[in-house]
């Protein structure tokens, strides 16, 4: 494994490739082995050729190689690079611009692993950002050559600034002055007081040569010609620094720089490798936290430069908020503050795309929730769970996933929770260790520490699309059909009494919000929950929300309360979020004295376990009504009931609809109207089944009528459910008895 120098400048004509031939000759003939230079013009004027003697292919000649068969490409490259007498070979981009837009950024990291088996190589990169960028992360060591001309310095301040916002370390590029003696140009000094506000140092001053242009019109390199001239004197630290350097292991098939090149390289260098650019592929885990291993020092000098931040904020008197500051400006700021930081570490083992890493968790944990942050930007993230330190889950598409990411320590889950905690007036701690509370965006969170949480402390996060789903998009994901929807729709303008019943995940809320937009907007709707999660887009609505009790135990306004008060607020609707204790018996009450149109949510299995869940929270309310009492009022109080199920493969789906169809006795009688069938399971483990109705009329059908509803009794007719299983399974796999999860 050889080193790789690259050498470039802040504009063309400083010098790069004449230094690098001489620097190719002096490192071949002192480590006795080739090296081939590689020369990235995308215009293809290979102003070596000549002066090396060379007649080279180029990168563009081995594209069909590349495609065809990459694994001979080594053998391929030996054979057909001409090498100078010197031991010095030439391969440069292309003969002609057109043949080097058709070099991709992956042909190029092909042929350079390849070469990698044989050969040391510098490249000879031309001012072009892009090309820069790609040849400066393969480097192990950048030559920065400029001349002492104040627009040369200020286009070199600029590009270096650039280059820190992308996460090179500095210290991989040392400066050479060429001409530096010429009359008229800076002084040394003066060029190193520029170079020093970088906090960068001149490695040689290369003064002019004369006989520099006669050796490039007479085929021959100063560096063998004259040893004693002051040119090759003054180049003597850059080789020395060459030959001090330490090759880095490379992966030759991951080296492609990320977005910043596919963005900005296709007004010099297209990459057409796939004929397009790659779409994005779909992940169960969010891009941020997909990242690779990481250093082993990397949480000490999180520790270490998180300190140096915080003191270096608080000396420029920038507050940051309990609650987070989201400011890009400050942002900002506190990357620039901690690049700055990293840049004084000398000898960071890291990769530019760690850096980045590293600089972006470290502003999270600073600005915001930590590692939590990146998984707050993903929407497609619906539940949080941290368990411990070290092990954060996420519910992405249904599915539960462990991702890699993870705190510094408890103390660091403490400190989130107690930031999002913070803005509301709560805390959290030994005397208080469970607490509740919402974040900015409506996020539902939950913590509890120790002593509580023996495993260490935990927070849950649940998310809300920031736009409700619609009833399309939810048949669109196959939770529904259209039918069932228009079938709840008139339930609600006929103000039926509804409860949605589902298991913890299933996606309740989701569907009473749906439902709630199904209210006519000219009626008054009053919503009750503990968090507030739903959003309604009627004008008239009024919002309550429970509150836990203060520090001292008092001021405490249950669901319970609010659902008592909105009876005396006029309310046409009374939607409360969720029945979880005594407030099912006022809410029954409220059903059934003139306030029909009630929803609400419950937690249950199936639809006579919501009623008999039901039955369990009104005793819980401490009546004295007999259960033949109870359950009369349950019966007349509720007409029908949705039943939400979420399946193995994560599918949430609308299983039952069913009508509250009176009493009998002590036995509240259910009737299905529409139910979803599961018949098998695929090889993927995803549950295949159907939607269909079951054949009963709902006992209120004639009303639907008398509101002028149009629901014809179609809608109840069972589907063909032979036909669906050979349209699911095919003719063969329908015969065969149901697999069910």
């Amino acid at each position: 494994m050889g080193r790789v120098i690259a050498l470039s400048g802040p504009k063309e004509g400083v010098g790069k490739s004449v230094l690098a031939a001489n620097i190719a000759l002096a490192w071949a003939g002192s480590q006795h082995r080739e090296v081939v230079i590689i020369q990235m013009d995308p215009l293809g004027r290979n102003d070596l050729n000549f002066q090396l003697g060379l007649t080279p292919p180029s990168v563009a000649s081995f594209i069909p190689t590349v495609q065809a068969n990459p694994a001979g490409l080594g053998k391929l490259l030996k054979g057909r690079i001409p090498m100078s007498q010197w031991g010095v070979g030439l391969l440069p981009l292309a003969g002609k611009r057109a043949e080097a837009l058709a070099v991709s950024p992956r042909v190029m990291a092909k042929v350079m692993g390849a070469l990698s088996e044989s050969y040391d190589f510098l490249i000879d990169v031309d001012p072009y950002l892009p090309l820069q960028i790609f040849a400066f992360d393969l480097a192990d060591l950048v030559i920065w050559t400029t001349l002492p001309h104040r627009a040369q310095l200020e286009a070199t301040y600029g590009l270096f600034t650039e280059l820190k916002n992308l996460h090179f370390p500095l210290e991989k590029f040392e400066i050479v002055v060429n001409q530096s003696n010429l009359p008229g140009g800076l002084v040394p000094r003066e060029v190193e007081r520029f170079f020093e506000v970088m906090s960068k140092r001149v490695l040689g001053f290369l003064p002019w040569e004369d006989a520099l242009l006669e050796c490039a019109n007479t085929q021959k390199v100063l560096i063998a010609e004259t040893l004693q001239s002051e040119w090759v004197k003054a180049l003597k630290p850059v080789l020395m620094k060459i030959a001090a350097t330490e090759p880095e292991a490379k992966n030759w098939d991951a080296v492609v720089p990320p977005s910043e090149f596919a963005e900005a390289s296709n007004f010099v260098w297209k990459d057409k490798s796939q004929g397009q650019a790659a779409a994005p592929q779909a992940s169960a885990v969010p891009a941020a936290s997909q990242a690779g291993p990481v250093p082993p020092f990397w949480d000490d000098l999180k520790g270490k430069i998180h300190k140096l931040v915080v003191a270096a904020l608080e000396t420029e008197r920038i507050r940051i908020a309990d609650e987070g500051d989201a400011s890009g400006e400050t942002r900002a700021k506190v990357i620039s503050l901690i690049e700055g930081f990293l840049q004084k570490e000398p000898h960071l083992a890291m990769s530019r795309q760690q850096r980045e890493r590293f600089a972006q968790e470290l502003a999270d944990e600073i600005l915001g929730l930590g590692p939590l942050e990146q998984l707050m930007r993903d929407s497609s993230v619906n539940e949080i769970m941290v368990n411990s330190s070290d092990k954060i889950y996420i519910e992405q598409k249904g599915k539960l996933v462990q991702l890699p990411m993870r705190f510094r320590s408890d103390e660091q889950v403490i400190q989130v929770i107690k930031r999002i905690v913070a803005p509301l007036g709560r805390r959290i701690d030994e005397s208080v260790p469970l607490v509740d509370a919402r974040l900015k965006d409506g996020s539902r969170v939950n913590a509890i520490i120790a002593p509580l949480a023996v495993s260490g402390p935990s927070l849950t996060i649940r998310r809300f699309s920031a736009k409700p789903f619609t009833h399309h998009q939810l048949v669109g994901f196959g939770a529904v059909t259209l039918e069932m929807i228009e079938f709840v729709k008139n339930c609600v303008i006929l103000r039926k009494n509804m409860i949605i019943s589902g298991g913890t995940g299933t996606g309740k809320t989701t569907f009473l919000n749906m439902l709630s937009n199904f209210i006519p907007s000219d009626e008054r709707i009053i919503t009750v929950e503990d968090t507030a999660e739903l959003k309604l887009m009627q004008e008239h609505w009024v919002r309550l929300e429970s509150r836990p009790p203060n520090i001292e135990g008092k001021g405490e306004i249950t669901i319970r309360d609010l659902v008592k008060n909105t009876l005396r607020m006029r309310p046409d609707r009374i939607v409360v979020g969720e029945c979880r204790g005594a407030e099912a018996l006022d809410m029954l009450q409220a059903m059934n004295t003139g306030h029909e149109g009630s929803l609400t949510t419950i937690h249950a299995n199936s639809p006579t376990d919501a009623v008999s869940r039901l039955s369990a929270m009104c005793l819980m309310g401490g009546t004295e009504f007999p259960m033949s009492i109870l359950v009369g009022m349950i019966a007349s109080a509720v007409h029908v009931i949705v039943q939400l199920t979420r399946f193995a493969d994560g599918k949430r789906r609308v299983t039952y609809i069913a009508e509250v169809c009176g009493a009998d006795g002590l036995k509240v009688n259910i009737k299905e109207i529409f139910l979803f069938k599961q018949i098998a399971v695929n090889e993927r483990g995803e549950s295949i089944g159907y939607f269909t109705a079951t054949g009963n009329v709902p006992g209120f059908q004639e009303e639907f009528k008398f509101k002028g509803l149009n629901v014809p009794l179609s809608v109840y007719k069972p589907i063909d459910e032979a036909q669906k299983r050979r349209e699911l399974l095919g003719p063969a796999a329908a015969s065969a008895p149901p697999k069910t999860s």
